[in-house]
């Protein structure tokens, strides 16, 4: 083989080796890295889902703690009121027994029967009736108060019954909630661990893309239909322009098209004995006046940025690095985010409810443009997500199961709402 030929074979050798590293492979190479992001995709969708019912559970369980400790309070204010009235009763019915007894003594057995009896067939509703009728015959002037205060008695008895039973049906459902949210959250913990060792961070960063994009679309759906009230309000019908009549009695011009009613004619034979003077020329109408158009209402003013955000914004900046945790609000321990905003506002001496949707709705809003630190920022629509604001386009949260308090930048893009506590 002379050199040549062996040159154009080592040629054609090295060709097809090309060929075969950088035309066929890279084929194969894009399909497996489709393949993967497609799995990746999937992946981060399941995680996302499964965080989502998470922090719809979180934010029901929240609410419910919310509901649970008003519930408390008006069952101490029931009770106390029970106690009273009982008290009172007590009083009462001593005082009338005393009546009975005197009148017993006296030798007066008259509808006694009841007071004395042991037989069964006499309830205490009748000893009272009987109490009722001697302090009424007698003048005590007892007896009606005596009504009022058991007819009193019972409904607050019978409110204090409802009450409770609305507060154990609440302590079934909070258990019922937090043992569906621990499994998913044993679920998520569990699928993340598998992703992570095989992908690293891909689908967790995936699974966060995928939520931003949802909650851009929610705060533009947000703003949209805001925008759309707006625009209903400030709608009006057109304003309906009313002519005056013309001066000197005559008839206001006729608008709806038909012509006035003219002089009647002169009847034959009839003589004038003066000579007619011309008709006078009817005055011009006066334009209308029109009414004042309606002052364009004042946006009123933004509340002051309390004295106290200093605090609650140091308060959460304390607590970065504690890992989230559904239904918690223990500091060092763990957060969800409405519990780490209610924290450090707590901290502040401000009470908030533990629950994002309620922390937005308790508190006066204010706009992007007037921001400060301390104010609460809330995500999704329904809003299931809050951060606190520090500064500088920066807020503290607590993001999701798996992952820590952290500092990080405001997507205002996905911002529903901004309110004020203090």
């Amino acid at each position: 083989m002379t050199r040549s030929r062996r040159l154009t074979a080592r040629l054609a050798t090295i060709f097809l080796v090309v060929t075969i590293l950088f035309g066929g492979v890279p084929t194969v190479q894009a399909d497996e890295v489709a393949d993967q992001q497609q799995v990746i995709e999937q992946l981060a969708g399941e995680l996302a889902a499964l965080n989502d019912r998470i922090a719809m559970i979180d934010e029901e369980h929240g609410g419910a703690l919310d509901q649970q400790a008003v519930l408390a309070a008006q069952m101490v204010e029931t009770s106390a009121k029970v106690d009273e009235q009982q008290a009172e009763l007590e009083v009462l019915q001593a005082e009338m027994t005393r009546i009975a007894v005197n009148r017993f003594v006296g030798g007066d057995t008259l509808a006694l029967s009841p007071l004395f009896s042991s037989a069964s067939s006499y309830n205490d509703a009748q000893q009272l009736t009987a109490l009722s009728d001697i302090a009424l015959d007698t003048g005590a002037g007892t007896a009606d108060e005596l009504d009022a205060l058991v007819r009193t008695l019972d409904a607050d008895v019978a409110q204090l019954q409802q009450q409770q039973r609305q507060a154990d049906e609440l302590v079934e459902y909070l258990e019922s909630q937090q043992a569906e949210g621990e499994a998913l959250i044993a679920e998520y913990l569990e699928k993340a661990a598998e992703a992570e060792a095989k992908y690293g961070q891909l689908v967790q960063q995936e699974a966060e893309r995928q939520a931003t994009l949802v909650a851009e679309q929610q705060a533009r759906e947000a703003r949209e239909a805001q925008a759309e009230q707006a625009r209903a309000a400030q709608a009006s019908p057109a304003p309906t322009t009313t002519v005056a009549a013309p001066r000197g009695g005559g008839a206001a011009t006729n608008t709806g098209g038909s012509d006035a009613p003219s002089s009647p004619a002169p009847t034959v034979g009839d003589t004038p004995t003066t000579n007619p003077e011309p008709a006078a020329e009817p005055a011009a109408p006066e334009p209308a006046t029109p009414e004042p158009a309606a002052p364009e209402p004042s946006t009123p003013a933004p509340p002051a940025v309390s004295s106290r955000a200093d605090v609650a914004v140091a308060a959460a900046y304390s607590q970065l690095g504690v890992p989230y945790g559904a239904f918690k609000s223990i500091p060092g321990v763990a957060f969800d985010c409405s519990g780490l905003t209610k924290w450090a506002w707590g901290e502040a001496g401000v009470s908030l409810p533990h629950q994002s949707r309620q922390q937005y709705a308790s508190n006066p809003h204010v706009s992007r443009d007037e921001v400060a630190p301390g104010d609460l920022v809330f995500f999704y629509s329904p809003i299931s997500h809050v951060g606190i604001y520090v500064g500088d386009g920066m807020m503290i949260d607590a993001p999701h199961t798996g992952a820590f308090v952290r500092l990080k930048a405001v997507n205002w893009n996905a911002v529903v709402g901004i309110s004020r506590p203090g």
